[in-house]
């Protein structure tokens, strides 16, 4: 019996310095994604993705002749926008050291974006 509860003293204090190793490693956020429905169709389709240095949206409809943009903003700095009127997918520079923390996928219909609201937050 004091075999058995050596042995289990042991196990959890392994799992709680392994659960204190795993807090103590770098962070790394995971990729968020931002949608925005115009009608019934979901028009764009923005990513923020790997360490959250940079964000990419896309068309997702594009024979619909709608402009697609995200806005974000990054740890240090204001509110930014990329837009993309091509049909496709357009995306920021990679910039690991000020990562993008909120954004939101947008519509642009007649020079008006229509965002999706709230902001999703990258975790950084």
């Amino acid at each position: 019996m004091a075999r058995y509860r050596k042995t289990g003293r042991a196990l959890t204090a392994g799992a709680a310095l392994l659960g204190a190793l795993a807090l103590s490693g770098p962070a790394h956020a995971a990729d968020r994604t931002s949608v925005v429905a115009y009608g019934a169709h979901i028009r764009a389709r923005a990513v923020s993705y790997g360490a959250n240095g940079a964000v990419r949206v896309c068309d997702a409809d594009a024979p619909d002749g709608y402009g697609v943009a995200v806005r974000y903003y990054r740890k240090v700095g204001n509110l930014q926008t990329l837009s993309n009127f091509r049909g496709t997918c357009s995306e920021t520079t990679d910039i690991q050291s000020n990562p993008i923390i909120l954004f939101t996928a947008c519509v642009v219909i007649d020079s008006v974006d229509y965002c999706a609201s709230p902001y999703q937050d990258t975790g950084r």
